[in-house]
């Protein structure tokens, strides 16, 4: 899979890991190095690619995010998100293959905004407590 360009961004093709875990909290995520650019995408970036379409991957669990998301992995112009799960504070993980969650760069008083989704739905702008574990997928703008 190749990086893929949606929305005046491009997006990284996979998920940042940090000392082999993949599910960070929202200051470690914050923090972890982004060379040249790359980012955490905001509460509204993550809006421009949901109004783009999704479609869930039921071989791969996880969703597919552009104009041709259906096409699934012949997809050209979409972002896969694998279903991580996320962790709580203790690292107890949580719906690994069921769901996704992605912290935005994007702050809301104690709490940070997230893409969350699972097989049914996507929700673009929920909150959730910033120690507990998300995955990180970055984004840097075009220039």
């Amino acid at each position: 899979m190749e990086k893929i360009k949606l929305n005046n961004l491009i997006w990284d093709d996979k998920n940042i890991i940090l000392n082999e875990k993949n599910l960070l909290n929202w200051e470690v995520a914050m923090a972890s190095p982004k060379e040249d650019g790359w980012r955490l995408p905001t509460i509204d970036e993550w809006q421009a690619i949901v109004d783009l379409g999704s479609t869930w991957d039921d071989e791969n669990p996880g969703c597919w995010f552009g104009p041709d998301s259906e096409l699934l992995g012949d997809s050209k112009e979409s972002v896969f998100l694998p279903a991580e799960g996320w962790c709580d504070i203790y690292g107890t993980l949580y719906n690994a293959g069921i769901e996704g969650n992605y912290w935005s760069a994007s702050p809301n008083g104690p709490d940070a905004y997230y893409l969350s989704f699972d097989s049914y739905d996507v929700y673009p702008d929920n909150t959730n407590y910033r120690r507990n574990g998300f995955s990180v997928r970055l984004v840097k703008d075009v220039k």
